[in-house]
Order: C-alpha cells, then sequence, then structure tokens
C-alpha cells in the first residue's frame, strides 16, 4: 500500500511558536533561504539567510591556510531509508492497521528493516553521494539500529569501514514505541494534547525529548572534535537526531525549532535519505572557517524536498529589545503587584 510521504515526528503542530509569535511576528513559515521576508525581524532569521557566495579571489589551498580549529572540515549527515515502522505509521495515519501483525507488533524499533522503497531510496543516495558529493571520508558512522546500518550498507560506499555508534540511535519514544498513530491519538491523547503544546520540550512517557537529544549530539560533537579534526565525516542515522544536529550546529532557537518543524514546505522536513551536508569552508572561496558555517539540504530521490544550493549561517545573538519583544507577545496569566519586601514570596 503506497504510504503518505514520510517526515519527522514532529508534524504540522501547533506549538509554542505560534503562542510565542502571534500575530506580529509569525514568521508565516519562511525558509532560511528567503532574504526579502518583510515579516521575519527576530536576528536569528535575519541572519540565518542564504548569502552571496560569489567567486573572489583564489585563496590558499584548505591544507595550506593557517587552521587551529579542531573541529572536521565536512560532516554529511544521511538518514535512513523508509523503514517497516516509517511504513506502519503513514498506513494508520489513513486508518490501516494492517502491518501492525502480532509479530511486528513484537519488535522494538531498533530492529525495524527496510522496505523496498528504503532499499531504493538508499542506492539512489549512494549513487548521489558517489557522483555529487564523494565516495570517500575518511571516517564512517552509524546509528547501531538496524535500519540505519542496513542504509549505510546499501549506498554502498568503497572501501568504507564503519563505526557503530550508540549515541546515534533514534529518540527514545518510551511507551510510545512501535505504536499505531490511531493508538496514540486514542490511548494517549493527554500526551499527544502536550507534544502539541510543546514539542521540543516534551518527552514521551518514558522517552526523549528533544532537548534531551541535544545533550546526546553534544557528547558526539565532541567525540568528532577529538577524533575527526581536518576530516571528512560521514554519519547515518536518524530524522530526529538530524534536528538535533541542526539545533546544536546551526544553533535554532527552540522557536525557529518549532517554525521548521510546523512549516508546509517540504524542504523545512527531514525526508528518509535526506542528506545534510555542512562544511566550514567557502564552497566557492575556499576559505576555511572556525567552525560549520555553510550547509544544504539534499533529497536525492525528490529533488524538490531539497536543494544544493548552499546557504550560509552563523549563531544569533539578541539585544535586550529582541529579548522583550519576544516575551511580550506571550501572555501572562498570574500576576503580584505587590513591592518585593511586602512579604515573603516562594520562588518558582
Amino acid at each position: 500500500m503506497s504510504s503518505a510521504v514520510e517526515v519527522t515526528a514532529s508534524e504540522n503542530l501547533t506549538s509554542q511558536a505560534d503562542m510565542v509569535l502571534e500575530p506580529k511576528d509569525r514568521l508565516n513559515h519562511i525558509p532560511l533561504s528567503n532574504v526579502d521576508s518583510p515579516n521575519v525581524d527576530l536576528p536569528e532569521n535575519r541572519k540565518n539567510r542564504k548569502r552571496n557566495l560569489s567567486l573572489k579571489d583564489k585563496l590558499p589551498s584548505v591544507t595550506e591556510q593557517k587552521d587551529e580549529s579542531d573541529w572536521p572540515y565536512e560532516l554529511v549527515l544521511v538518514r535512513h531509508g523508509q523503514s517497516e515502522g516509517n511504513e506502519a505509521v503513514s498506513r494508520s495515519k489513513l486508518g490501516d492497521l494492517s502491518a501492525y501483525t502480532p509479530d511486528f507488533q513484537k519488535k522494538h524499533s531498533s530492529s525495524y528493516r527496510l522496505t523496498d522503497k528504503g532499499i531504493a531510496q538508499a542506492k539512489l543516495t549512494g549513487t548521489y553521494l558517489r557522483d555529487k558529493i564523494g565516495d570517500h571520508y575518511d571516517r564512517y558512522y552509524t546509528s547501531e539500529y538496524v535500519r540505519a546500518m542496513e542504509t549505510a550498507a546499501l549506498l554502498d560506499l568503497p572501501e568504507a569501514q564503519w563505526y557503530t555508534e550508540i549515541t546515534l540511535r533514534e529518540r527514545d519514544k518510551g511507551l510510545l514505541d512501535n505504536v499505531s498513530w490511531i493508538e496514540r491519538n486514542e490511548k494517549y491523547a493527554d500526551e499527544m494534547r502536550r507534544r502539541k503544546r510543546d514539542a521540543f520540550f516534551w518527552a514521551p512517557p518514558g522517552g526523549e525529548s528533544l532537548a534531551q537529544i541535544c545533550q546526546r549530539i553534544d557528547h558526539t560533537m565532541t567525540t568528532l572534535r577529538r577524533d575527526c579534526s581536518k576530516k571528512k565525516v560521514l554519519i547515518v542515522c536518524h530524522g530526529e537526531i538530524m534536528w538535533g544536529f541542526r539545533v546544536r550546529l546551526e544553533r535554532l532557537s527552540q522557536i525557529r525549532f518549532h517554525q521548521m518543524t510546523s512549516s508546509g514546505d517540504m524542504k523545512d522536513k527531514i525526508h528518509n535519505t535526506q542528506i545534510l551536508q555542512y562544511t566550514r569552508v567557502h564552497p566557492k572561496t575556499g576559505q576555511v572557517y572556525p567552525v560549520f558555517k555553510f550547509m544544504r539540504s539534499i533529497c536525492p530521490w525528490k529533488p524538490e524536498y531539497g536543494s544544493e544550493e548552499w546557504l550560509e549561517f552563523e549563531r544569533p545573538t539578541y539585544s535586550n529589545e529582541d529579548l522583550m519583544h519576544s516575551v511580550q507577545t506571550v501572555p501572562r496569566f498570574v500576576n503580584n503587584n505587590k513591592p518585593p519586601e511586602s512579604e515573603e514570596d516562594v520562588d518558582y
């Protein structure tokens, strides 16, 4: 049975971003590449825009430039192909529970295999990597989950030697692991409402929040800086993990995260076998920067879901006025207008 388009877990939610940015600062799902949107006035969205990467005087080669940074030169992230779980959830969203057989329900999500569609996606992505990005990397990492290892092998990269890394595992769904979309919304209706309220900080019962995933990503980045300095690295992992990388590498705020994950623009999603490519080497001039500064998101099996065009980003900063402007868009329901010395208050 044909399934809907596969995206990561935070699909089209009405989230905290709707509250914080309504009505004046609503971004209307403006992608990072948009330059001329008059509605975007958070500094982070002014800075994280496509820059004119014009060809300048040729610089010395990467290895000839003075570079004291310990970051890799390039990081390529690949999401696994469509899995049994992706297909089962997509069917259940259409009211079809045929995939949830007794045998399938005994599985933990870590043991999902790829569907035939996922196998085709992985092979196509391998061809894209070899032809367009590179067939050799200095270090190869994959999540230990079966669908990621299967995808890594099917990329068919010559002479690849893979390191399995447990910290790259998918987000722990807790009690919602391998549960149909219908059951989630019926049996766990209260949790799904909490998820809708704030998908970034919400954790499923017994599982992890996106914020906790970001802590795992920090550990991975420490490993990369220690073991892969000035190298080209390939990682095969999962959609939620790739969102964690986006948040930490691009320094996306929780507000920007909510805007992108609730966006109707398919380019803002992380689809099966989506490629996120980061580099700290200017794509045209060759200038080396101390941290990752350029990225692009590519979907080999559906080119319109990504772009080969590079984006430049930098960590946003905020003035006092910027912070207060965002704060004042949030309604306050409880107040105490007595002077501070009037009574002993309880701090929360």
